[in-house]
């Protein structure tokens, strides 16, 4: 792959990025995940598996990587995986079968910069590799962001079961919108504790929230509304994923997913259906008042999307 090629697609990023921005900052929907995924698509390739696979074999002397230890895939022993930064806005992580002669790559996935990487006991008889991502998109887009992310071994590959922000500070001015001259921004601190219940991996946050304004962008903040939430997140195994609480629709309901900026009908939901409720989609609601909130969830079919609050209630012990 040619460096023309990646000064196009940097461009183009960049450019989708933009888009993205004035879409989020206009509907005032503030959502960092699709940053995120904006910011790590089309990374694929044979270029990827190559930085890895010389790393895995010792090649590539000198560079800093990040490497853990773990009986990660199906197969018997223990895995070697690496991750490693490649420019600003791009990571790598493979999993390495140690094997007969040089190790074998049996997953590589493509992440944001990598902060930390290491294999957590999801129960006695699974394992899951904890990532800490960066996203640095304050050129343009003013997000500054991080991500924890948990992966297991779930049917051919990784499979993503936890992703939450770990902080989180995002601006924009007030003239962008035609609203005055100030800025505005949210900022998002999280304190996490990796904890075990009944022999289970579980995930305690603690988020602190806050809507700011200043005169300029480095000026002086005055806060508009803050809180904090707590949420705890427990291993499922029955349903394969970090899991909040249990709900069931109250009625004839749709699974949504976002798209544009806004959330569209995905699939029908049946009255009594049960779901698992992955995460509280309510920071916007919390923003602005007049708009929905949000559970994600989870279907018995492994489908996953937004349902409204209103349209789904959580069962005892949630």
């Amino acid at each position: 792959m040619g460096n023309g090629w990646r000064w196009w697609r940097a461009l183009i990023i960049l450019l989708l990025a933009g888009v993205v921005f004035w879409q989020r900052v206009g509907s005032g929907q503030v959502n960092v995940y699709e940053a995120r995924a904006l910011a790590v698509m089309g990374q694929r390739g044979q270029e990827s598996t190559a930085i890895l696979q010389e790393l895995a074999e010792g090649r590539q002397v000198g560079v800093y990587h990040l490497q853990a230890e773990g009986d990660i895939a199906p197969a018997r022993g223990t895995e070697k995986i690496i991750g490693v930064t490649v420019s600003k806005d791009r990571g790598l992580l493979g999993v390495f079968s140690p094997g007969q002669g040089q190790p074998q790559m049996l997953a590589c996935l493509e992440t944001l910069p990598l902060q930390e990487v290491k294999v957590v006991s999801l129960d006695s008889g699974r394992n899951a590799i904890l990532i800490r991502e960066l996203l640095d998109e304050r050129f343009g887009a003013y997000f500054l962001s991080s991500f924890y992310a948990l992966y297991t071994w779930q049917g051919q590959g990784l499979q993503e079961i936890w992703r939450k922000v770990a902080g989180n500070e995002e601006r924009w001015n007030q003239k962008w919108l035609a609203r005055g001259e100030n800025w505005q921004g949210v900022s998002e601190q999280v304190t996490t504790d990796f904890t075990r219940d009944g022999g289970r991996l579980a995930i305690k946050t603690i988020s602190s929230q806050t809507l700011w304004q200043a005169p300029a962008v480095t000026g002086p903040r005055t806060t508009i509304q803050s809180r904090t939430v707590t949420h705890t997140y427990r291993w499922e195994p029955d349903w394969g994923a970090m899991v909040m609480a249990l709900g069931r629709i109250a009625g004839p309901a749709s699974l949504k997913k976002r798209q544009g900026g806004k959330y569209v009908d995905q699939a029908p939901l049946k009255a009594g259906e049960t779901v698992a409720v992955l995460e509280d989609e309510d920071l916007l609601a919390w923003l602005q008042p007049d708009e929905p909130s949000y559970w994600r969830v989870k279907t018995r079919n492994g489908q996953v999307g937004y349902v409204l609050k209103s349209q789904m209630e959580l069962l005892p012990g949630a």
